[in-house]
C-alpha cells in the first residue's frame, strides 16, 4: 500500500502547489468543505501506457515544456546583470528522469492523464533547465491531487504503479546502459523513494545511477552519523559533487524559522535520522545558492547569485533540515520576501523552493558527476 504521509500531515499536503516554485505562483488553501460525489471515486486501476508519447510531458522527440522559455538573466549581488541565454544539449551523455510534485488542480481525487498548462509549467520551472545536461524523461501520472488531498480521497496504488510502469518502460525502450539521474520533488520525491527502495537499491539497475535528488522528502532515514544502511540499504547520500550512485535529500527552511515541527526532513525513529545534504555544498556546511526564480519581465527567469546560502542543520529527534540565509545587500529585503511568501504553513518551511533554490547548483553538480560517469563508463 503506497504511504504518503500521515494523514494529519497529508490534509495540509494541499498546499503542495508548487507551480508557486518560482517565487509567482499560487497555493491552495485547505478546505473543509465536503467533496462533490464527482471527485470521490478512485481512478481506474489499469495500466498506463508510456508507449503513448501523450502520457509523458517530455521525453525525446517531444519535448517543448523541458527545453523552451527558460532563457534567463544572471542578477550578481552588486547589481550587475548579464543574459544568460539557454540552450538544450544536443547529444548528452546522460537522462534525467523526473516526477513532479502534487500540481494538478482537477477537481478530483486522482488526477487523469491529461498534460495540463500546471504541469506542463513545473516541469519547464523544476526540470527543464537540466535539459542543457541530460535527456529528460518526464511521464503524466496518475497524482492525488490537491483536491483529494484536501478532503482525504480514498486510497489508490495509481500513482506508484504509474511511476513503475513509466520506469519501467524508460529502462527497456531507452536507457541502453546510459546513466541516469532522478528528480522529484514532494509528492513525486515519495514516489521515487519508493522506487529507488523496491526496484534499484541493490538491484543490477543500481549501476545506472549517476545521482539522485529527492527534495521536499518528509524524511530519508540514515544511522547517526552514517550515509547508508537506513531507508536504502545500499545507496548512499551524496558528500562530493564529483561523487556518483548517490543522492541529496533536503528540506528548505528560511532561517530563523520556528513556525513549528518541520514536516520536511523532520523528527524520526526507529534508531535513525533524516538526511540533508546540501547540492551547494555536498561535503558539509555553508554554500552559496545560485537560485533560479521567475522574473516579472523578459527574460522569464533570473539566477540570482551571491545573495543566498544554505547549510544543513540538526535538529532534535533526528530532525535536519536545509537552512536557507538571505544576505545582507542592496537586495536582501526583496529576497527576504520572495521566501516569506512561499512559507505556505507552519511546518512547511519554503517548501514550493525546494528545487529552485539549489537549481543552478545541480547544474555544477552534474557536471561534476558527468565528468566521473565518463571517466568509469
Amino acid at each position: 500500500m503506497l504511504q504518503w504521509l500521515p494523514r494529519s500531515a497529508a490534509m495540509s499536503l494541499a498546499l503542495m502547489l508548487c507551480a508557486c516554485g518560482g517565487g509567482g505562483g499560487q497555493t491552495a488553501a485547505v478546505s473543509s468543505t465536503p467533496p462533490p460525489t464527482s471527485g470521490s471515486s478512485p481512478p481506474p486501476s489499469d495500466a498506463t501506457d508510456y508507449s503513448l508519447a501523450a502520457n509523458w510531458v517530455c521525453r525525446p522527440g517531444s519535448d517543448v515544456p523541458c527545453t523552451t522559455g527558460l532563457d534567463a538573466e544572471v542578477l550578481n549581488a552588486d547589481g550587475t546583470t548579464e543574459a544568460q541565454p539557454f540552450t538544450p544539449a544536443a547529444d548528452p551523455l546522460i537522462d534525467c528522469f523526473y516526477v513532479y510534485p502534487t500540481v494538478s488542480q482537477e477537481q478530483t481525487d486522482y488526477a487523469d492523464l491529461t498534460d495540463s498548462p500546471e504541469i506542463q509549467a513545473e516541469a519547464r520551472e523544476q526540470v527543464g533547465r537540466l535539459s542543457s545536461r541530460c535527456r529528460v524523461f518526464a511521464p503524466i501520472y496518475r497524482q492525488e491531487t490537491s483536491y483529494g488531498l484536501n478532503h482525504n480521497a480514498p486510497h489508490s496504488d495509481d500513482p506508484m504503479l504509474d511511476v513503475q510502469g513509466a520506469w519501467a518502460y524508460y529502462l527497456q525502450n531507452y536507457n541502453q546502459g546510459r546513466g541516469v539521474v532522478l528528480i522529484g520533488h514532494s509528492q513525486g520525491t515519495i514516489l521515487l523513494q519508493q522506487l529507488i527502495a523496491s526496484s534499484i537499491d541493490g538491484t543490477a539497475t543500481q549501476g545506472l545511477l549517476v545521482s539522485a535528488f529527492l527534495a521536499g522528502d518528509p524524511s530519508l532515514g540514515v544511522p547517526p552519523g552514517g550515509v547508508v544502511g537506513g531507508t536504502f540499504g545500499h545507496i548512499p547520500t551524496c558528500s562530493t559533487a564529483a561523487q556518483t550512485g548517490c543522492v541529496y535529500v533536503w528540506g528548505s527552511y528560511l532561517a530563523g524559522d520556528t513556525s513549528g515541527p518541520p514536516l520536511f526532513g523532520g523528527a524520526t525513529g526507529g534508531g535513525l535520522v533524516s538526511a540533508c545534504n546540501n547540492p551547494a555544498a555536498p561535503g558539509g556546511g555553508i554554500g552559496m545558492l545560485k537560485f533560479y526564480y521567475a522574473g516579472a519581465n523578459p527574460p522569464a527567469w533570473v539566477e540570482a547569485l551571491g545573495q543566498f546560502t544554505g547549510t544543513c542543520q540538526a535538529g532534535a529527534g533526528g530532525a535536519n533540515i536545509f537552512v536557507v540565509t538571505v544576505l545582507p545587500g542592496q537586495f536582501s529585503a526583496q529576497n527576504t520576501t520572495i521566501l516569506t511568501k512561499a512559507e505556505v504553513a507552519a511546518g512547511w518551511g519554503v517548501h514550493p523552493l525546494d528545487l529552485s533554490l539549489v537549481q543552478g547548483n545541480i547544474l555544477d553538480v552534474l557536471d561534476a558527476e558527468i565528468a566521473t560517469w565518463q571517466a568509469q563508463n
